[in-house]
Parts: structure tokens; C-alpha cells; sequence
């Protein structure tokens, strides 16, 4: 009788415990079997090797309907069309607070652990969330991705630059909930609220 009558499938050995047999199993999943012939990336899954090639040959055959956009991996195109139509499929425990998949849900839960794992190479502050440091980094940087189309000021931040797109628009997002007036931006609602603030000190004397 054998006396290893486990047989590991993909390097044809024989083990004598069950437990060995199931480590070298783990240990050959983790394995990069299949390569890249353009790159040199490595991929422990044909499949995943597959998905990879279209970015080489710039194939994209997974269509989006709604916005007519291609992508080379049908796991984004399922990410994009739940994108239109709202779908949310996990949730969080600590808040039930709903997001469009895992990735998204493990980034938010760094939130409610303190958890901050993205670092600053360049002055050690830390972050819960990566963008988070990739604003931050702005300030290091001088970087100003987002332009005004009206002017082509540029600003480091996407908030900021809608704050500025007001003085073009004029429009009033914010309003005085005491008399009804708006205004572009926060700190001119703040500021016109201490008017009424005089008025009732005004109105008690």
C-alpha cells in the first residue's frame, strides 16, 4: 500500500498528510502560472491573463447602452451599469450605509475603525481613504487638475472649482432658512445670518 496517498494534481508529488497536501495546494493557488507575453505580468488564473491581453490590443467588447462606452473587463461594465441605475449591493453593518460594491464598502469602513492606512510620502500624515491622500498631495505638489472652462483658472480641488463656477452662473445654492434670501456660497449665509442674530439679542432687550 502507498504509504502518501495524497496526490498533489499540479506537481505530480505524493504527500502523507491531508494537512501538507492542502498547504501545498494553498501555496500553488498562490502561484503566477500564466504570463503575459507583452508584458511579463504574471496571473495565478487563465481567465484573469485573458481579461488582461485586451488592454494590449485595446480590445473592449463589453458595451455600455446607456452611455455607448466600451470596456475591456465585463466586471467593469457591471460596476458602470450599476452606476445608472443606482444599485447598491452591500451594505454597511456598523451604519447601514449602502455602496455600489465591496471595494468601495471596505474603503468606507476604514471610517468607523480609524483605520488610516494611506500615508504621505512626503510629510508621514495619514488617511482613511486614498483619495483623500491624493487631494492632500495637491497641497505638496502645486498640482491644479480642474479648470475653469469660462476662464481656465485652475484649482487643486473639484469642490473649489464648483464654488468658483457661481461667479459665472450666479447661481445660489444656499438659503437663509429665516428670511429666504440665497446666496453662491456658505460664508456669505453665514455672514447674513448674524443679522438676524443682532435682531433677536435687539428684539430681547
Amino acid at each position: 500500500m502507498d504509504a502518501r496517498p495524497f496526490k498533489s494534481e499540479v506537481q505530480g508529488q505524493t504527500c502523507t498528510q491531508l494537512s501538507v497536501l492542502s498547504n501545498d495546494q494553498s501555496i500553488q493557488a498562490n502561484q503566477k502560472l500564466f504570463t503575459c507575453k507583452v508584458c511579463d505580468k504574471s496571473f495565478s488564473k487563465s481567465w484573469n491573463l485573458r481579461i488582461h491581453q485586451h488592454l494590449h490590443k485595446e480590445e473592449k467588447p463589453f458595451k455600455c447602452e446607456v452611455w455607448n462606452k466600451s470596456f475591456s473587463d465585463s466586471s467593469i461594465l457591471c460596476k458602470q451599469k450599476r452606476i445608472h441605475t443606482s444599485e447598491k449591493t452591500v451594505t454597511c453593518k456598523e451604519c447601514n450605509k449602502s455602496f455600489l460594491d465591496s471595494s468601495h464598502l471596505s474603503r468606507h469602513q476604514h471610517t468607523h475603525t480609524g483605520e488610516k492606512p494611506f500615508t504621505c510620502d512626503m510629510c508621514d500624515k495619514s488617511f482613511s481613504l486614498s483619495t483623500t491622500l491624493r487631494k492632500h498631495r495637491r497641497i505638496h505638489t502645486g498640482e491644479k487638475p480642474f479648470n475653469c472652462k469660462m476662464c481656465d483658472k485652475l484649482f487643486s480641488q473639484l469642490t473649489n472649482l464648483h464654488a468658483h463656477q457661481r461667479i459665472h452662473t450666479g447661481e445660489k445654492l444656499f438659503t437663509c432658512k429665516v428670511c429666504e434670501k440665497s446666496f453662491s456660497w456658505t460664508v456669505n449665509l453665514r455672514a447674513h445670518q448674524s443679522i438676524h442674530t443682532v435682531e433677536e439679542v435687539s428684539d430681547q432687550v
